[in-house]
C-alpha cells in the first residue's frame, strides 16, 4: 500500500485524496499508513480492523500512526517531542520522537526500529578522497532490549564517521586532524575514531600527542603493533614514524 501512495502522491494527489483511495483498497480495513504530501498536507489511514489502542496525530509537515498502544495519546505526544528537538537535525528529531512511546507505547514491548531518511540538501558532496558522503541516512536495529537506544548510538556513529571519512585523504590516509576531533567529540570511545587519531598524530611528527591514543587502541585491540609494521611495510606509514609508535608500545609494556 506504502508503494501505491508514493504513485499517487506523485501523480499529484493530495495526503487526503491517497489515503481515500488507500482506505478502499483490498485489506486496508486492518491497515494502516501515515501519509505525508510535497506540500505539507498530512493524513493517517487506520482500517477498522487495526488493534485497538489506535494512536493517530498530524499537522501540516507531519503525522504520526501506531496501534497496539497502551495510552492513545502517544501520537500526540511524539508530535510534541518532535517540535521541541527543532534545533536538532531531521534525523536526530525522529529519533528523539521514537523516544516518546515511553509514556505508553507498544504492548507487546520493544524489539526492532529503523530509520530512513534521503535527503540531498544533507550530502556533504566529496570528501578529499573523492568517496561522495550522502545525504541518505539508512539505520535499523532488528532485535534489542532497547531498540530505540541502540538507534540513538548508531545514529551517533552515523555523524562520526562522516567527520572520519572527511579527515582523509587522496591516498585513504587519515590527515585532517579538525575533523578527527569532531568525530571523537560525537564518539569518544569508538576504536575508529581513536585509531584514526593515534595514526595521523603519527603520521604528523607529532608522538606526544598520538601517544595516549595509541596506548589506548594497543590496550584495547592488542594486534595494533603488527598493524603498525604492516602499514610501514606497506609504505602508508613512515618506517621511522612507526619505530617510533613501535617504541611507545613496548615501553607501556616494560
Amino acid at each position: 500500500m506504502g508503494g501505491t501512495g508514493l504513485d499517487a502522491l506523485h501523480a499529484g494527489l493530495s495526503a487526503d485524496d491517497v489515503a481515500a483511495m488507500i482506505g478502499r483498497l483490498p485489506g486496508a480495513d486492518a491497515a494502516q499508513l501515515g501519509i505525508v504530501a510535497a506540500d505539507g498536507g498530512a493524513a493517517v489511514v487506520s482500517g477498522p480492523r487495526v488493534e485497538a489502542e489506535v494512536s493517530a496525530a498530524r499537522r501540516k509537515n507531519v503525522c504520526v500512526a501506531a496501534n497496539l498502544m497502551e495510552h492513545p495519546e502517544v501520537a500526540r505526544r511524539t508530535i510534541a517531542v518532535y517540535d521541541a528537538s527543532s534545533a536538532q537535525p531531521f534525523p536526530a528529531r525522529l529519533v528523539a520522537a521514537l523516544a516518546a512511546d515511553e509514556m505508553g507505547g507498544d504492548l507487546r514491548g520493544r524489539q526492532s526500529v529503523t530509520l530512513r531518511v534521503v535527503d540531498p540538501a544533507m550530502s556533504s558532496g566529496e570528501t578529499q578522497s573523492g568517496r561522495p558522503v550522502s545525504g541518505e541516512v539508512d539505520l535499523r536495529v532488528d532485535d534489542a532490549r532497547d531498540p530505540v537506544g541502540e538507534l540513538r548510538r548508531l545514529w551517533e556513529l552515523h555523524r562520526s564517521f562522516q567527520h572520519l571519512l572527511h579527515a582523509m585523504n587522496p591516498d585513504g590516509l587519515y590527515e585532517d586532524l579538525a575533523h578527527i576531533e569532531a568525530a571523537l567529540a560525537i564518539t569518544p570511545d569508538d576504536l575508529t575514531a581513536v585509531g584514526a587519531a593515534a595514526l595521523a598524530l603519527t603520521r604528523a611528527g607529532r608522538l606526544h600527542d598520538a601517544t595516549p591514543f595509541l596506548r589506548r587502541l594497543a590496550a584495547e585491540e592488542p594486534r595494533t603493533a603488527l598493524r603498525l609494521r604492516r602499514l610501514a611495510a606497506s609504505g602508508r606509514l613512515d618506517s621511522s614514524a612507526a619505530h617510533a609508535a613501535l617504541q611507545i608500545l613496548e615501553d607501556q609494556s616494560d
